[in-house]
């Protein structure tokens, strides 16, 4: 792929969905760590999809992941656990450690797209991440100074970084698939945003490669290559996203199949079928359980 179709799109219209609020943060801890805490892998109390996000800012850290794996963190780091997974922080014996750590949810119907081909986890040195160091002080600042409105600065700060996280994903290409590796081609931007932007539209291969700019063969081949998944996949990811939020939000079958393209409730029910093994109301069912 050439540098210029790896450089990132600047017009910010391509990236609208995400003003949805599809990921937020709640800080749950700031200070110094001393001996060890664990962190389970279930959702943070009412999200459907959590992770954590661990600042260090200074001392040293043995990070140690559920399958056994451990990594010893000398430098100021950011740790991002995208998705639920168990883990454990360490100080050395007597020393500390100072750490501002986050509950992450990510939300909506670009939840499981925005995640998909992001590293399960990412330890990123405070010093590489470009341009992120007056958000990061700032951040230090307001987590360690006590003052009015200081758990709300807090976590809106660190949802400011998580954005500013993704755009250096896309640009130090840290993602092999998924959404923000195709966010990385301004070629491929232009139609996720058009999916995005109208999920329920009939935008078939030939009218999705001209937005691209390409041909069909070539815009088919390089959207499986860079996303993982063919076009028409991605989209019916998209919209089955989009009905499993209205069903979560309690609207009927019938009102949810249309804003989710689909032209009957017997054609989103095929749909679910073929995708998740289960009909809408067997799955709503089944979240509705496991949130009880």
């Amino acid at each position: 792929m050439s540098e210029e179709a790896r450089r990132p799109s600047e017009d910010p219209a391509l990236f609208s969905w995400l003003n949805r609020r599809s990921l937020s943060a709640s800080v749950f801890f700031s200070g110094s760590l001393c001996g060890r805490s664990d962190f389970d892998d279930g959702d943070a109390p009412g999200t459907r999809r959590s992770g954590h996000l661990h600042l260090l800012r200074r001392g040293t850290l043995s990070l140690q992941t559920a399958d056994g794996g451990v990594r010893r963190i000398e430098r100021p780091s950011l740790i991002l656990f995208a998705g639920a997974q168990g883990h454990r922080l360490e100080t050395e014996e007597q020393a500390t450690a100072e750490l501002v750590c986050a509950h992450l949810s990510f939300t909506g119907p670009e939840a499981e797209l925005l995640l998909r081909g992001l590293p399960t986890l990412l330890v990123i040195p405070l010093d590489s991440l470009t341009g992120l160091g007056p958000v990061l002080e700032r951040l230090f600042d307001e987590a360690f100074t006590p003052a009015f409105g200081q758990s709300v600065a807090v976590d809106l700060i660190v949802e400011l970084l998580l954005v500013m996280l993704l755009r250096h994903c896309i640009a130090e290409g840290l993602t092999e698939s998924g959404l923000l590796a195709g966010l990385a081609d301004p070629r491929l931007a232009r139609v996720l945003a058009a999916m995005h932007d109208r999920p329920t539209a009939a935008l078939n291969i030939e009218e999705l490669a001209a937005i691209a700019g390409m041909s069909r063969s070539s815009f088919a081949a390089a959207f499986k290559q860079r996303i993982g998944i063919s076009p028409g996949d991605y989209l019916t990811t998209l919209r089955l996203a989009l009905a499993k939020q209205a069903l979560l939000q309690g609207r009927p079958l019938k009102a949810v199949a249309p804003l989710a393209g689909y032209r009957s409730a017997t054609a989103l029910a095929r749909a679910f079928q073929r995708q998740f093994g289960c009909g809408p109301r067997e799955w709503l069912a089944g979240q509705r359980q496991d949130t009880a």
